[in-house]
């Protein structure tokens, strides 16, 4: 008799460690869920930064040389810079089309 109790005592400890593990990968399951939705929401945030940063760059370029054109001091230097980027940008383009 007290073999059985010490077996079932065994019993009901392993059943009640298993149950814990089980507890544990849940919430385990649940928190990769979470992280991963987390991470995607970052993922497309950060795409979306990065694009209005491309945005404001290419403005920014636009503007320098409308202020390279229209300047008074200084315009054709500033100009021929800008210009100078912007067919090493055409080129660019051209060399990867060709590809």
């Amino acid at each position: 008799m007290a073999m059985r109790n010490e077996t079932e005592k065994t019993l009901d400890q392993l059943e009640n460690l298993i149950q814990e593990l089980v507890r544990r990968y849940e919430v385990a399951v649940r928190d990769r869920s979470d992280l991963q939705a987390e991470l995607s929401r970052t993922k497309t945030e950060l795409t979306n930064a990065k694009n209005k940063i491309t945005e404001q760059e290419k403005k920014l370029e636009h503007f320098e040389l409308r202020q390279a054109f229209f300047s008074g001091e200084g315009s054709d230097k500033r100009a021929r810079k800008q210009l100078g980027k912007i067919v090493k940008e055409i080129d660019k383009c051209i060399s990867l089309l060709n590809e």
